[in-house]
C-alpha cells in the first residue's frame, strides 16, 4: 500500500513534467521558429494565415538584403538557419514526444490547449516582425547567435 501511495503522485508529476518539458522547448522555439518560418524547407507550407505573413517576409528580406546586411540575410542563409533551428528542435525534443505519445488523452487536450496559447502569442509576433523589418532581421541574428 505504501508503494502505491508513493508511486501513483510521482507518476502523476513526471506526466506533468513530460508536459512542461515540451510546452518549453515550444515556447523556446516559437520566435525564432516564426521569424525564420517563411524560409522553411520545401515540405513546409504555409497556412491560410502565415501566408501574408510569408509574403511581407520577403519584402522584409529585400529590405535586410539591401539596408542592412545583403551577404547575412540570403535566401540561402536563412533557409540552412530554418534547417538547422528546426532539426535541433526535433533532436532536442525527441525523447519528450515518445513519451508524449504514451500519455492519456486528457494529457494530450492540455497540451495541445496550450499550444494553441502560444499560437495567439505567435501571430502577435507576426504581425509586428511584418511590420519592422529592423526587428525581424535583428531577431533572425540573434536567433542565428544561439
Amino acid at each position: 500500500m505504501i508503494f502505491i501511495l508513493a508511486f501513483i503522485p510521482s507518476v502523476c508529476f513526471s506526466n506533468t513534467d513530460i508536459r512542461e518539458m515540451y510546452i518549453s522547448a515550444v515556447e523556446d522555439f516559437s520566435t525564432c521558429g516564426v521569424a525564420l518560418m517563411p524560409w522553411g524547407s520545401s515540405e513546409w507550407r504555409p497556412d491560410e494565415a502565415e501566408k501574408l505573413y510569408v509574403e511581407k517576409a520577403r519584402v522584409n528580406q529585400d529590405r535586410m538584403r539591401s539596408e542592412i546586411d545583403k551577404n547575412f540575410y540570403t535566401e540561402a542563409n536563412l533557409q540552412k538557419l530554418f534547417v538547422e533551428l528546426t532539426d535541433e528542435f526535433y533532436q532536442e525534443t525527441s525523447d519528450l514526444t515518445k513519451q508524449i505519445q504514451a500519455l492519456a488523452t486528457d494529457d494530450h487536450d492540455l497540451i495541445w490547449r496550450r499550444l494553441f496559447d502560444l499560437e495567439k502569442d505567435a501571430r502577435l509576433i507576426r504581425d509586428k516582425l511584418a511590420s519592422d523589418f529592423r526587428l525581424h532581421a535583428e531577431i533572425i541574428k540573434m536567433c542565428s547567435n544561439k
